[in-house]
């Protein structure tokens, strides 16, 4: 393919991808509130409006950037190479979401000193969300760096 071609693959990649995480930005977030509320029972409670007009450009821009690195990382893979690193990455993804989820709703409930009947009440924009989605999507590509740096070594020798 030459790069040409290349290069306007992955802008429409990027762009499909901004577009898609437009759409899930909502659930993503409705998952990680979920994650707080089930890591510690009862004692986080959110309150107010959840209501978000905009999506977050971090979010776009991060999920834009990962799916690029993801379609260039898995190209000239072998399809069953492809489909075990793809798997690893969505489990890694979805572990630290839930790996850094407890660790933040640990926090929040841990530095509550005047909290009545022991209950943390954080209004929906407390949590950082962002943070968890681009340390999780990070996550999720180290497995891919790591055997694309591999294959350049074994390439160089």
């Amino acid at each position: 393919m030459n790069k040409i071609k290349a290069i306007f693959l992955l802008l429409l990649v990027f762009c499909f991808a901004m577009l898609t995480a437009f759409f899930f930005e909502e659930n993503y977030n409705a998952f990680v509130r979920q994650l707080f509320k089930a890591f510690q029972g009862n004692k986080i409670q959110f309150v107010g409006k959840g209501f978000q007009l905009f999506a977050s450009w971090y979010f776009l821009i991060a999920f834009g950037l990962f799916s690029v690195l993801l379609t260039f990382l898995l190209y000239g893979l072998i399809n069953k190479i492809r489909l075990i690193h793809l798997s690893l990455t969505i489990l890694l993804f979805f572990f630290t979401t839930i790996a850094t989820s407890f660790i933040d709703s640990t926090g929040y409930v841990v530095e509550c000193t005047a909290c009545q009947d022991g209950i943390r009440s954080l209004h929906y924009s407390d949590v950082n969300y962002d943070f968890h989605f681009i340390i999780s999507l990070l996550f999720g590509l180290l497995p891919l760096l790591y055997a694309f740096t591999r294959r350049l070594i074994s390439k160089a020798r």
